[in-house]
Parts: C-alpha cells; sequence; structure tokens
C-alpha cells in the first residue's frame, strides 16, 4: 500500500474507532476542514501529520528507509493469472468531451472523487489515482487496462459541459471480456461545481455498488460449490438478500453463517448476516424479540472485526433505533455514512431513525437524498416506505400518499407497508380506498387492530399521527 492511502486508512479508522464526524476530528486535531479533507485523500504534508500525531496518539510517519544500492526497476503489468483473489476496479481517468482544455479539471476531479469513494468500500481494492492517470490522454482498450492494472473491473467516463450545465456519462465493464455492466448518465446545472461534483459522485457509487456485489455473486455462482470460499458465500447470500423474498432470506442466513465458519474474522459475513437476521425480524419470519438480538450481535461482532464496516454500523444503529435508544442510534448511523456517504439504504436507515426521535425535517430530507441516490432500486419499498412515512410523521399527508402507494406496490407481501398507507388514507378521509387496503394487509399477516400498533409503535415521536390516521380510517380498536 503506498504511503497516502496507509495514511488516509489509519486516520478514518480513527475517525470510526472514536465514532466521531470529520468536523470534530478537525476541532480535535486544531486542523482546517479542508486540511482533513485532504487528509482523508491522502494529501499532506510532514508538519500536518506530526499535529495529528501530536493530538491523536497515532503512529502515521514511517522511519526512512535505508538506502538502496541498486535502482529497483518498474514493476511489470500484472498479468491476469496473479489478478487480486478478491473484487478489484480501477477508475480510468475520465475523457474532458468539452474541447476546453481549461475544463480539464472537472474531468480530473470527478475521476479523482470516484477513487476516493469507492475507496470507502472495504471489501473492493481499488488501484491507486498514480497508476490509473498514466492512461490519461491514451486511447486504451479496457481489457488491456483491466490486464496491466490486474483488476476485474473499470469504470471509465466523460464529462461535456455547455451552456452552463455539465453532463457526466459513466460505464462500469468487466476488464477481462469487455462486457459492460451498468451505464448511466448525468446531467446538472453548473451552478455550484463542488456540490454538482459531490451528488454525482455519491450518484455513481451508490449505483455501482449493487452492480459489483452482483457481479461477484455470479461469478461465485459458476464456481463448483467446494470451491467457493467465505467471500463467495458472502456474495451470493448478498445476491438473495436483495431479492428480499422470505426463501431468499433464510438461503442468504444459511450460506452466511456457512461463511463465518469458514472465516469467523470476516467482518462483511457478520454484518450480512446482522441485516438478513434484522430484515427478517422486521418482516416476523422471526420471531422478532430473538431475530432483533441476533441481529444486534452480530453487527456488534462485525464492528469489533472492522470499525469501518458501514452495513454494520447501520444495523447495529436501526437495532438502538428499533429499542428507542435515539441518541446512541443517531450516532452510529452517522459514523455509517461518515464511512460511506453513498450507501443509499444506509441514508434511508438514518431518516428513519431522525423521525422516531422527532426530527421530522431532518428525516424527510435524509429520506429524499436516498431515493435520489437510487431512483431505480426501490429495496422491496423501503426506500418510499420510510420517505412517505417520514412525511407522514410532519403531517404531509397529500405528499406521503404516492410514496407509499408506490412502497406496497413493490412489495405487497409486507404487511407493514400497508399499516402506513392506511393511516395516510385515513387522514386524506380517502375511506374506500384504505378499507381495500386493509383487506389486502390483512390477508398478508394478522388482523391489524389499533391497539397493537399503538403498542408497537411506543417510544417513537411519529406514534400518534400515526394512530390518528388508522382511527379515521376505520381500524378496528
Amino acid at each position: 500500500m503506498d504511503d497516502s492511502k496507509r495514511v488516509a486508512g489509519l486516520i478514518r479508522d480513527y475517525i470510526a474507532r472514536e465514532r466521531i464526524s470529520r468536523e470534530q476530528f478537525a476541532f480535535r486535531t486544531k486542523l482546517g476542514k479542508s486540511t482533513v479533507d485532504k487528509l482523508l485523500i491522502g494529501l499532506f504534508s510532514d508538519r500536518t501529520l506530526a499535529i495529528v500525531e501530536g493530538q491523536t496518539g497515532l503512529k502515521l510517519r514511517l522511519p526512512p528507509a535505508p538506502p538502496t544500492v541498486m535502482p529497483i526497476p518498474a514493476a511489470p503489468p500484472v498479468p491476469a493469472s496473479h489478478q487480486a483473489d478478491g473484487p478489484s476496479i480501477a477508475v480510468l481517468p475520465f475523457t474532458n468531451m468539452s474541447g476546453d482544455p481549461a475544463q480539464e479539471y472537472l474531468a480530473d476531479g470527478i475521476t479523482e472523487d470516484l477513487t476516493t469513494e469507492l475507496s470507502r468500500l472495504r471489501w473492493l481494492l481499488v488501484i491507486a489515482r498514480n497508476s490509473t492517470f498514466t492512461y490519461k490522454g491514451r486511447a486504451v482498450d479496457v481489457r488491456q487496462a483491466g490486464r496491466e492494472l490486474g483488476v476485474r473491473y473499470v469504470l471509465e467516463g466523460s464529462v461535456r459541459t455547455a451552456a452552463g450545465r455539465i453532463r457526466v456519462s459513466s460505464q462500469l465493464v468487466e476488464a477481462e471480456s469487455g462486457k459492460h455492466i451498468w451505464a448511466e448518465r448525468h446531467d446538472r446545472q453548473l451552478s455550484d461545481i463542488f456540490a454538482v461534483q459531490d451528488e454525482i459522485t455519491s450518484s455513481v457509487v451508490a449505483a455501482i455498488e449493487p452492480q459489483l456485489y452482483a457481479e461477484e455473486a455470479h461469478r461465485a455462482a459458476r464456481r463448483a460449490p467446494e470451491s467457493i470460499d467465505a467471500w463467495g458465500l458472502v456474495v451470493r447470500a448478498l445476491g438473495l438478500i436483495t431479492r428480499v423474498g422470505r426463501s431468499q432470506n433464510e438461503e442468504a442466513r444459511a450460506l452466511l453463517r456457512q461463511a463465518i465458519e469458514l472465516d469467523p474474522q470476516l467482518a462483511r459475513a457478520h454484518a450480512c448476516l446482522a441485516w438478513a437476521e434484522w430484515w427478517a425480524a422486521l418482516c416476523y419470519w422471526t420471531e422478532s424479540r430473538e431475530g432483533f438480538a441476533r441481529a444486534a450481535r452480530h453487527a456488534e461482532e462485525a464492528a469489533a472485526l472492522n470499525p469501518a464496516e458501514p452495513l454494520a454500523r447501520m444495523t447495529l444503529g436501526l437495532c438502538l433505533s428499533t429499542q428507542r435508544q435515539h441518541a446512541q442510534a443517531l450516532v452510529e448511523l452517522r459514523a455509517t455514512l461518515e464511512l460511506n456517504p453513498s450507501f443509499a439504504l444506509g441514508r434511508t436507515a438514518h431518516g428513519w431513525a431522525l423521525l422516531r426521535a422527532g426530527h421530522f425535517d431532518e428525516a424527510i430530507a435524509e429520506t429524499g437524498r436516498a431515493l435520489r441516490m437510487s431512483p431505480m432500486d426501490s429495496f422491496a419499498g423501503i426506500y418510499t416506505a420510510i420517505h412517505g412515512l417520514a412525511l407522514l410523521g410532519a403531517r404531509r399527508f397529500e405528499e406521503a400518499l404516492p410514496p407509499l402507494r408506490a412502497s406496497v406496490a413493490a412489495f405487497a407481501e409486507y404487511a407493514g407497508h400497508y399499516n402506513t398507507l392506511i393511516s395516510c388514507c385515513g387522514h386524506l378521509g380517502l375511506r374506500k380506498e384504505a378499507a381495500a387496503f386493509i383487506a389486502a394487509r390483512n390477508r398478508v399477516g394478522p388482523p391489524i387492530r389499533i391497539s397493537v400498533l399503538r403498542r408497537n409503535l411506543e417510544g417513537f415521536a411519529h406514534r400518534d399521527v400515526f394512530v390518528e390516521g388508522l382511527v379515521m380510517a376505520g381500524v378496528p380498536e
């Protein structure tokens, strides 16, 4: 690992371990926020490192290496047979299509931001900027770049600006075959370039991560069962979890338990099992109290093994929120987003906890941002359901209705989505529609009762408005 990545990684780990934000780290070290941002992407001076070491106790600077007698030759391209065993990616320099050399910094900035954000995905090996920028200005086949850099995947793209607008096109390619896995185009007003860069970068990474998991799952499925390692079991399980059905969840949990038997130190396996257990408990596929407890145990184990594992911190935050420990839950969920700002599901979870704690406007903003980051993948209607719930909590019933209807359409087998939609219909006086949803909801779960939901929502800030809507919809006590 080159020195800049090593130092940035140590600082990220310290922030995660201490459960503080970047701003708190800047205050603790007496550095400016811009200096901290540079540290986190590996830009620093010896004096800056000395200040951080003095304030945190970290050992960031290595002793000087002894002089070498012979110069070290440049490393040859990595042969395909020696590529990394795990998933790996290179972000090739994005091409400036504007025809204006002065706009070159935009393409370079987006390339660097994508490299930095992808590096937050700790399960993914990301090739350093200095290696990928050797391809800048060169027409190169992605298969050749993949062979030379020793990676499974390549992200490439272009940037074009005109008349105050920016267009960023990007595509994810499997390096060995040259097969296109994913492609997307982002068009934005060029009013605040740094905000636009941040938004586009977050959207691209949020879209890429599930695509990489799906591709890794296909790769694992093609291997003989006896040759599948713990990582292969994890990515196969992730492919099942994202399909959210009961049988897929049961199979995923079995695969993850097998992965943990093979490698008890694999934090990602514990984190995924925590999420699978939490989801099963939420859907009443397992006894909820025991299921949430198992989820919390695996989340804590994953966080102990790797404090920078976002899925573990998210699930732990949701468990704390469910236990009405609102302040602690928000600490965990903010740490989740510090670790991976492009984690759309993590933003929805944060919004959910904010809603339960009574921060309705913040919850709406956060769940809305999650929807923008993941506009095509509803994850069983969770994104729309929690956004609609946040709007309901703020008594913005007409705005809440469309996303709540969408959530039921996305996962009609989950009774919880119906409950919120029925409450919203009650507030809007849509008694006939509410009656139809009550009948549909009672076909997928035990009959809806106000007394049960009033008890289940005790300690959550949105309980009263939720129950009011159920009463107005004609739900029996």
